[in-house]
């Protein structure tokens, strides 16, 4: 995660809300976006799953639109999030995936105020991001 010139406590919310809502697959661009290429049954658990309470007022509470979210997700290759993660923040993110295997995401979370919609220039330099970090291929951990 990086920052750049933000404090967490813009978000409003602590920084151990922040990771739980992030971390969830229910909420956000980037949890949708993961579990688009996850299998049928895994995407069926997760929509049957509660939402965190954190999460933002634009969160896919119904578990069909949910569900079709992540078809669009695997036809475009992006998401967007419209304050779902978390209220005032929009977003944006692409797979990064590895041999056929998700391995994450990549994702852009701008304030609504700067980004009320995103830009096909953001969703491209997202998208070329997690096309790039995919070509890299798998990983070595620094000794």
């Amino acid at each position: 995660m990086s920052v750049g010139d933000s404090d967490l406590e813009e978000l409003g919310m602590t920084p151990r809300d922040v990771l739980f809502v992030t971390c969830s697959l229910r909420t956000g661009a980037s949890g949708r976006t993961i579990l688009a290429y996850l299998s049928a049954d895994i995407q069926q658990r997760v929509a049957a799953e509660p939402i965190p309470d954190e999460a933002g007022p634009g969160v896919f509470r119904d578990p069909e639109e949910f569900l079709a979210s992540l078809t669009e997700i695997r036809d475009t290759g992006y998401a967007l999030g419209f304050q779902e993660c978390m209220k005032g923040w929009n977003s944006c993110a692409a797979p990064v995936i590895h041999h056929d295997t998700i391995m994450g995401a990549v994702l852009l979370l701008k304030p609504c105020t700067v980004m009320p919609e995103a830009p096909a220039s953001v969703i491209d330099a997202t998208v070329r991001a997690g096309s790039a970090l995919s070509a890299l291929g798998g990983w070595t951990p620094e000794p």
